[in-house]
């Protein structure tokens, strides 16, 4: 009886190892602070203003009231700007109109000024964002538009690639995915640029880093997920890899550091060290999942998490 009691402590006390202080301390990622701003692209006539808005995001998401906001213009000859945002155009040109607050700035607002209300204003590019891999191609199409929205027809744009090692254009418009990567295309014509449409270069794999999840537990070591040569995906863990024991141990792929219901279970943990890989069911997709995470099941405790990047 004695036996069976000890053996019994000694699953009771393995067992409240994983709940207790672990699991109130485990959290999830915030994301940074933002700084949104509006309008991102606009144009006025010279002499004229435009009065430009920021909203303030904290690193849960949420809306910060009252946030005062430091305004900047990239070249006050063409383009002042006060501290209430509203905007002067000088002299004909393009800037950059940023704002920042508590260390956090924000992506840049592009502001035109033109001298006269039926020359180029604006030009949009479709698409404006998107992805795809290495190998790959995309079209890109522009229209030019006058102060009054009007489109000009006939004009000839430009286009150029903000590293053309990770994607090249044509005089076209058609793009080549070169490597991984992100790069910013841009249209221009009579001197006035689109505002830049933003691409991604998807590679044929995903790497991360294991890391502790705030608890006592120590996960650690690299992870790969790639495509293999018949289209389907593999997650491999390297020989550096090595987690803390414990009961009912899985793997999940999710789409953060954290279970959640749209998480994928791929199973046990089959080793708690050393390299291993696991079968990724066809549905999935190698941009799908951004996580990876080391699970407790019984006590629902995460060991660990590598982000795929």
């Amino acid at each position: 009886m004695a036996k069976i009691c000890s053996g019994l402590l000694g699953i009771l006390i393995f067992a409240l190892s994983c709940i207790g202080t672990d699991l109130i301390t485990e959290s999830p990622l915030g994301n940074p602070a933002r700084i949104e701003i509006e309008p991102r692209t606009s144009a006025i006539q010279q002499g004229s203003a435009i009065s430009f808005q920021a909203t303030y995001y904290d690193t849960l998401g949420e809306i910060v009231p009252g946030t005062s906001f430091q305004w900047m213009s990239s070249d006050a000859s063409i383009s002042t700007i006060d501290a209430n945002g509203s905007a002067v155009g000088n002299q004909p040109g393009q800037v950059m109109i940023v704002a920042a607050a508590n260390g956090v700035e924000s992506e840049p607002a592009l502001l035109t000024v033109v001298s006269d209300p039926s020359q180029v204003a604006t030009v949009s590019v479709v698409p404006d964002s998107g992805s795809i891999r290495v190998g790959e191609t995309q079209q890109y199409l522009a229209a030019a538009f006058n102060l009054n929205n009007d489109r000009l027809v006939g004009k000839v744009f430009s286009w150029r690639s903000s590293d053309p090692s990770i994607a090249t254009i044509d005089n076209t418009g058609l793009l080549s995915a070169m490597m991984p990567g992100t790069v910013n295309i841009i249209a221009s014509t009579d001197n006035i640029d689109s505002f830049p449409a933003f691409l991604e270069i998807l590679g044929e794999s995903r790497t991360g880093m294991f890391m502790e999840s705030g608890t006592s537990y120590t996960v650690r070591g690299t992870v790969l997920l790639e495509t293999l040569e018949n289209g389907s995906l593999m997650l491999q863990f390297g020989s550096d890899f090595s987690s803390s024991n414990g009961p009912g141990l899985h793997v999940f792929l999710s789409t953060a550091n954290r279970i959640n219901a749209g998480s994928l279970d791929l199973g046990d943990l089959k080793m708690p060290s050393g390299a291993q890989s696991y079968q990724i069911p066809g549905t999935v997709e190698l941009e799908t999942y951004n996580w990876v995470v080391i699970h407790c099941v019984p006590f629902n405790v995460t060991f660990g998490f590598a982000e795929l990047k």
